[in-house]
């Protein structure tokens, strides 16, 4: 069962952080009419969509407009962001939650103060509509302009462990969050054919272009199960080539190049 759908409004960036692997494809946005008929596609599916792949999503030059749809879809939305863009206020009912890449600083011009100044605006304003999380490298890793930013969040509010393993409570629906670096797949990793994944069974990802992957870490869309700007879901669902890597997963398999480069599938072992 499809449990969420990560579709990648853009693949255009407002930074260029060595944390992402940087894909080689045409820069690139989902129109208002693509992306509603994305929406109608996947809501048999599952209304959790996480608005992520590649790129910025405030970049999107009609992300308000996006935002209209997903709330007359009854959509539940999760956006992943740098924080460089955001806006001071978000009112759509579609939003669930913001997750915010705090460590993006530490590899741009910008004054810290500015930029910790606009998440703790963000924060003020939103905290009691929808959840959100500002995330950092482990606290041993954090390099000078992240830890100048958690300082000023320590002195601003209060920080109270919660159950979750490097979990920090702020206000009931924000936390700030600790987590190692992942690696994406690559050429240089061990390939071993064995293995399972969340990918495919419980998620997908759509592409700016409107190609259909297997999960979020196929940047560069390695995995084309066809487009659904140009064909429907059901019938991608439905193809041997889903079917198969499906197929694979159940039996302990990693059929796809991609998958068997991937360090990430080791988390679901």
């Amino acid at each position: 069962m499809i449990k969420r759908v990560y579709i990648e409004i853009t693949n255009q960036c407002n930074l260029r952080c060595s944390f992402c692997d940087f894909h080689d494809r045409q820069t690139r946005e989902l129109s208002i009419l693509e992306f509603e008929r994305i929406l109608k596609q996947i809501k048999p599916y599952t209304s959790f969509i996480y608005l992520h792949v590649q790129g910025e999503p405030f970049c999107h030059s009609q992300f308000d407009q996006l935002l209209t749809l997903c709330d007359q879809h009854e959509m539940k939305v999760q956006l992943v962001t740098n924080g460089f863009l955001l806006p001071k206020e978000l009112n759509h009912p579609s939003i669930r939650k913001v997750s915010i890449s705090i460590h993006s600083i530490d590899e741009q011009k910008t004054d810290p103060d500015v930029y910790i100044q606009r998440i703790m605006d963000f924060i003020d304003l939103n905290h009691s509509k929808f959840y959100i999380d500002l995330r950092f490298w482990l606290q041993d890793q954090l390099k000078e302009k992240s830890l100048y930013c958690m300082e000023q969040l320590k002195k601003h509010y209060s920080f109270e462990l919660t159950k979750k393993k490097d979990s920090y409570r702020i206000f009931d629906n924000t936390f700030v969050s600790f987590a190692s670096s992942f690696e994406w797949p690559n050429e240089a990793n061990n390939e071993s054919v064995h293995g399972t994944c969340k990918g495919a069974k419980s998620m997908l990802a759509i592409l700016s272009n409107g190609q259909v992957t297997i999960c979020c870490l196929d940047a560069h869309g390695h995995i084309n199960l066809g487009n659904i700007l140009e064909s429907d879901l059901d019938e991608i669902l439905n193809s041997d080539a889903y079917q198969s890597i499906i197929k694979g997963f159940n039996e302990n398999k990693c059929i796809m190049t991609l998958c068997q480069k991937c360090t990430y599938r080791n988390r679901f072992q």
